[in-house]
């Protein structure tokens, strides 16, 4: 049922664009790893939204992630893990200098990550969790319909929680809460915490 919905407002929304003038948007953002303390090979975040007025923005969005160490790193067992997820979004402009603004972008959304390890003793298993967050970004208008942007996901504020799928005893992982600030200034140059995108304004 929640798939015939969102297909159902996706259409309206590109119905909408393509028969008026409208201040709808689409775009993406993508991240990969520069060192070796991170494992995210790949993330990319499509997304599609509608300029409210010249201050507000929203939106929907969603991600796809894919980590080659996740459960090295964390459980010592050789494996993958895939992450996928979608939200909705809106984004405020506190300031404007020239082309280049600077937002604050909050996000609420549903985000599943497989677990799979190589070993096939162990079944792989799904976790699902609820966030919510705001972090700043920067966006620069290349032009009226073109615009580059960068979530600085150094920065902000969260919060969410974890449904623990407590079938594999070996991963054990069980429900909790995460919340906190997100403060990353020692590790700022990783692509992973900044995500480039871009956006088309129609």
């Amino acid at each position: 049922m929640k798939k015939i919905v969102l297909t159902s407002l996706l259409a309206m929304l590109v119905s909408s664009v393509a028969s008026a003038e409208t201040n709808y948007f689409i775009g993406g953002a993508a991240a990969v790893v520069t060192n070796n303390d991170h494992s995210t090979v790949l993330a990319v975040a499509p997304e599609f939204g509608w300029k409210y007025n010249s201050d507000w923005d929203f939106g929907i969005a969603a991600n796809f992630g894919y980590d080659h160490k996740y459960l090295v790193n964390r459980y010592g067992l050789d494996g993958k893990s895939y992450e996928y997820g979608a939200g909705v979004f809106a984004r405020y402009k506190v300031a404007q200098f020239g082309g280049v603004k600077l937002l604050l972008k909050g996000s609420v959304g549903a985000d599943f990550t497989t677990l799979s390890p190589d070993d096939s003793a162990i079944d792989s298993e799904t976790l699902t969790s609820i966030n919510a967050n705001i972090i700043p970004m920067i966006t620069y208008d290349v032009s009226e319909s073109f615009t580059l942007y960068a979530n600085l996901n150094f920065l902000g504020v969260g919060a969410g929680y974890t449904f623990g799928d407590k079938k594999n005893v070996m991963l054990d992982k069980t429900d909790s809460w995460q919340y906190g600030a997100i403060v990353d200034a020692d590790d700022v140059a990783n692509t992973g915490n900044f995500q480039i995108g871009f956006s088309y304004n129609f």
